[in-house]
């Protein structure tokens, strides 16, 4: 299927490994043109040689997406240098503390309202203006699958994650009239790395693709029905869908990317 991505210029937030690096990969795959935000810089980098060494067109940023200074000079240098900005991704969100809601502190609900609520909240901000100019526009935004089924421990990231799927059915209200399409997908189990896997495997003494399922099964509970964790290609291939003109008509929608876990 073609995706009609061609010569698209994408901001992708949190990009450096995961989910966000296998967008970039499959968007220039596409034939789109991408900047790479993401916190580690190294990694970051190594991205980047190896989607230019495939032909794409690259620019990155690195730094803290919290930073909102830092968001303004991707979003305004995106467009000096390719010209133009006609989708969003924002991908980043990393998990802080955990623990019973009576635990928490206020340094632990502030940590996951800057790193993940304005984080969503400043790269739309900054990319809507340059997105509008568009008739053709989309974002994407990352909530996850707890938002339907509340983990003890995680309270503070899934009423943060809440915050980002009711923000992104607002923009769709909002911008629809003119053309933006907004959507946001809720990840279920997400692979790690090589090693972690490889660790989970021979401490649970199972293949390596149900390791990191059989982690969360036993951890947490967790019961998925494909019993396995999600692949970063999964949740791209997702991810790209909707930045295409093929999912022109979806807006305003949650997606749930879980393998079948139960609620």
């Amino acid at each position: 299927m073609h995706l009609e991505l061609n010569e698209k210029v994408v901001l992708i937030v949190g990009a450096s490994s995961g989910i966000g690096a296998a967008t970039a990969r499959l968007l220039v795959g596409e034939g789109a043109k991408v900047s790479l935000m993401a916190r580690r810089a190294a990694e970051l980098q190594g991205v980047a040689r190896e989607l230019r060494s495939a032909g794409g067109g690259v620019l990155t940023f690195a730094g803290d997406a919290a930073d909102g200074r830092l968001l303004q000079r991707a979003v305004a240098e995106t467009v000096g240098h390719f010209g133009a900005l006609h989708r969003l991704v924002v991908v980043a969100g990393p998990m802080g503390g955990r623990a019973p809601f009576h635990e928490l502190k206020d340094e632990d609900w502030n940590f996951y309202f800057q790193q993940s609520t304005m984080v969503a909240v400043r790269a739309c901000r900054l990319a809507v203006p340059e997105l509008l100019n568009h008739e053709d526009a989309a974002i994407v935004l990352t909530s996850a699958y707890s938002i339907h089924a509340q983990k003890p421990e995680l309270v503070a990231y899934t009423a943060m994650k809440g915050t980002i799927t009711a923000i992104s059915k607002n923009l769709a209200k909002t911008y629809g009239p003119r053309g933006l399409r907004v959507n946001c997908i809720a990840p279920g189990v997400i692979e790690k790395d090589a090693e972690n896997t490889a660790m989970l495997a021979k401490r649970y003494s199972v293949s390596v693709e149900r390791a990191r399922y059989e982690f969360v099964h036993r951890e947490f509970g967790m019961n998925v029905a494909l019993e396995r964790a999600g692949r970063h290609e999964e949740f791209a291939d997702l991810i790209a869908y909707l930045l295409s003109a093929r999912a022109s008509y979806i807006t305003g929608a949650t997606i749930n990317v879980d393998g079948g876990t139960d609620f």
